[in-house]
């Protein structure tokens, strides 16, 4: 079982940049207050406009940190497993689901990453611990943050650590399906078999390459404009895990968790996992030429519990026992 707290690298590293730098501008301002004659005014309007940029930078970063200190804190002092989490005290929270959206506006230098939240609950309760939940969590996430998180997700109400959000992605399904993906062209074709087994999507790839330099099998989902490629070669097996090797739980405050951050404790690549429908892409890469791409679906389930199974897990549920 991993546990991630989901914060910024590089954050304290800004922040005493950004006072470093201010304290050279102040610095030079004052240099050239007392030197330029006649231009005190606008000297000082102009100084006046740029600290109130900078502090407020300074501020969103102290923020930040704040907030990343409390997910810090709550994390240690809890206790996780396999089986859940459990409070350093009885804490009143809301279980539900929670969706993320990550994108960016603008360009170049005016790039900023935006995030969109919302949470659903779906009950509150008050306990001293969580069970992990049986359900499964969608991850499309391209490598700069851009794309969806559907996960379960446990949001503290209570003062002392209000807003704090526990994130669990299961480690449990299997890969549903199998199929044949083709793609072609004059000169150019490419066969792509691939079935399930267990929680990885699996296959072979066969072609008969003329112009093309190469095939690629991609992975993907409805809505999400970029693809994470999984192999690539003239013939080639493939085998990709559509779910983590362990369970997994995150922790981090409403305000600051985002597709990036949730990106970030998968290691930093694309992220294409979870439960639910997913394409599997093959793409004749051919030079000077748009990509070829032919794709098929399959889906990722959750295992069904056994009778007994079912019974034990709701006994501990209902007497707070993992």
């Amino acid at each position: 079982m991993k546990v991630v707290v989901l914060k910024e690298s590089g954050s304290a590293l800004a922040l005493a940049f950004m006072v470093i730098f201010l304290m050279i501008f102040a610095a030079i301002f004052g240099f050239m207050l007392f030197s330029v004659q006649g231009g005190e005014l606008i000297v000082l309007g102009f100084f006046a406009f740029f600290m109130a940029i900078v502090f407020f930078g300074i501020y969103a970063l102290v923020k930040k940190r704040r907030e990343y200190g409390r997910a810090q804190r709550f994390a240690d002092a809890c206790t996780f497993s396999d089986s859940g989490v459990s409070f350093p005290e009885s804490l009143e929270f809301e279980y539900g689901t929670l969706e993320l959206r990550g994108y960016w506006v603008g360009s170049g230098k005016n790039r900023s990453y935006h995030v969109e939240r919302e949470f659903t609950p779906s009950k509150k309760s008050r306990a001293s611990n969580v069970a992990f939940p049986e359900e499964g969590f969608k991850a499309t996430v391209a490598f700069d943050g851009t794309g969806k998180v559907s996960v379960p997700a446990v949001r503290i109400t209570d003062e002392l650590y209000r807003d704090i959000v526990v994130l669990f992605f299961t480690d449990e399904g299997e890969v549903k399906g199998a199929g044949t993906v083709t793609v072609s062209t004059d000169r150019d074709s490419a066969q792509v078999n691939f079935r399930g087994e267990g929680r990885f999507i699996t296959g072979t790839v066969y072609s008969s390459l003329n112009k093309a330099r190469r095939v690629k099998v991609a992975l993907t989902a409805k809505g999400f404009d970029y693809e994470k490629v999984i192999g690539k070669g003239k013939s080639f097996e493939f085998r990709e895990p559509m779910l983590p090797e362990e369970k997994v739980i995150m922790v981090g405050t409403y305000g600051t968790v985002s597709p990036k951050l949730i990106l970030s404790g998968f290691n930093g690549e694309t992220v294409v996992m979870g439960h639910g429908e997913f394409r599997i892409r093959a793409i004749l890469d051919i030079p000077l030429r748009p990509d070829i791409k032919a794709e098929e679906s399959f889906r990722v389930e959750l295992r069904e519990r056994a009778e007994g199974e079912r019974e034990e897990k709701e006994f501990e549920e209902e007497w707070g026992v993992f």
